[in-house]
């Protein structure tokens, strides 16, 4: 707008004012984040009392198509994406709202904001990214905002990550990765270093002319370069056959294995009183007896026969 247009504009929006008795609302515009759609205004100067604002939402850019907003509202904005409103706002709409100052009986004039439309003047907001450490690298999965209305992938198509990572601290060290899919692995890493990551949208400047904003930074440690597959193996490997052979010298040598541990011989009558000191009063309390435990031995299955002899206990 040249600047005899704009005075003459200015002159008259004065002039209206004057005549209704109120002024009207100051910085009148229309924003879109993540494709949703708010109209946003300042108050008149010097006015006391009770202000309330009435708004309407303009389809396309010739205000032909007129439909109410918020009515009788004290806020300083009005969310025309609201589905409570009703505006079935779309993602290549074309938009124009305006705004007035109700108070008490009287109404300022109308005051319009400048057109938006949706997928060009929306400000694509920060994805959510998630990091894993990988070795001696770091997977990166990158979320895409959510839209109010439709989402990233229907307005913009398939959109590019740019990728930006340095370690903690050096930042003018950042190397970036340009990439379509939302989860890539960054190798070429130091071992054992925190690594800070950032993401940023990137879509066709021709369809939007907002940069997009970028992700918080997001860090995580890098760990040592991994081992060769083969040298956890081999151990697990070792484990696995000594397993096997134990288990198989257990079925083939189960019996001799159970006669060594369960022998079926008893000890012979005349020491069975014998493996234990006796208790009886002619014991002589000095003399030293020690208990014995007797194993039977086998010749070709014969049981040699036992020594019974009496046991002197030992002075």
């Amino acid at each position: 707008m040249s600047l005899p247009r704009c005075c003459c504009f200015m002159a008259l929006v004065s002039v209206t004012a004057l005549a209704s008795g109120i002024l009207p609302p100051r910085n009148v515009r229309l924003t879109s984040h993540n494709m949703d759609l708010y109209l946003r205004w300042k108050p008149p100067e010097n006015v006391s009392g009770q202000i309330l604002y009435s708004t309407k939402l303009h389809v396309g850019f010739d205000r032909d198509l007129v439909r109410p907003a918020c009515v009788n509202t004290s806020a300083l904005l009005c969310e025309l994406s609201d589905p409570d409103l009703g505006l079935n706002i779309m993602e290549f709409g074309e938009y124009n709202a305006s705004v007035r100052v109700l108070s008490e009986n009287e109404a300022s004039d109308w005051v319009y904001s400048l057109p938006l439309t949706m997928d060009r003047d929306t400000v694509i907001g920060p994805p959510t990214v998630a990091l894993v450490s990988m070795g001696a690298g770091i997977e990166v999965t990158v979320t895409a905002p959510e839209f109010k209305v439709s989402s990233i992938a229907r307005v913009f198509g398939h959109v590019k990550y740019n990728v930006s990572y340095w370690p903690r601290g050096r930042a003018q060290q950042a190397s970036h990765v340009l990439v379509q899919q939302n989860r890539v692995v960054l190798s070429g890493m130091e071992p054992w270093t925190e690594y800070c990551v950032q993401v940023q949208i990137q879509v066709d400047s021709g369809r939007n002319r907002h940069p997009a904003e970028a992700s918080e930074l997001v860090c995580e440690s890098t760990a040592g370069v991994p081992s060769a597959p083969w040298v956890t193996a081999v151990p697990l490997f070792g484990a696995l056959v000594l397993t096997v052979a134990l288990v198989v010298v257990a079925v083939v040598y189960h019996k001799a294995i159970c006669h060594l541990l369960c022998t079926k011989d008893s000890t012979p009558m005349p020491l069975q009183d014998l493996r234990e000191c006796p208790h009886s009063p002619l014991f002589v309390p000095e003399e030293r007896c020690n208990p014995f435990t007797m194993t039977p031995c086998h010749d070709e299955g014969e049981l040699l026969p036992a020594d019974t002899r009496p046991l002197r206990p030992e002075l």
